[in-house]
């Protein structure tokens, strides 16, 4: 993993883009200490459906919790998104 500082990620920017396909991230240092990451955006979409899965899991959860079941919650969409269909 490569490491920059600000400074050097102004200057280099094309290089350091060029280098992601190869090493896959890039961390951005500023007097020493990380700030950012660049990653290549195969990795980000895979981080992205990470995250989204975990969002979904965390609502899943919370339907539970309340009893809400999904078939229900379809239904109840369903017949929302119809009606708003047939006012237009």
């Amino acid at each position: 993993m490569e490491e920059v500082t600000v400074t050097q990620g102004k200057r280099d920017f094309t290089k350091i883009i060029q280098r992601l396909e190869e090493q896959g991230e890039t961390i951005v240092t500023r007097r020493g200490e990380p700030v950012a990451a660049i990653v290549a955006y195969k990795q980000f979409q895979g981080l992205k459906r990470l995250s989204d899965w975990m969002d979904m899991l965390k609502i899943a959860e919370k339907m539970r919790k309340k009893g809400v079941k999904a078939k229900e919650l379809h239904e109840i969409s369903r017949r929302e998104l119809e009606k708003r269909c047939a006012l237009s």
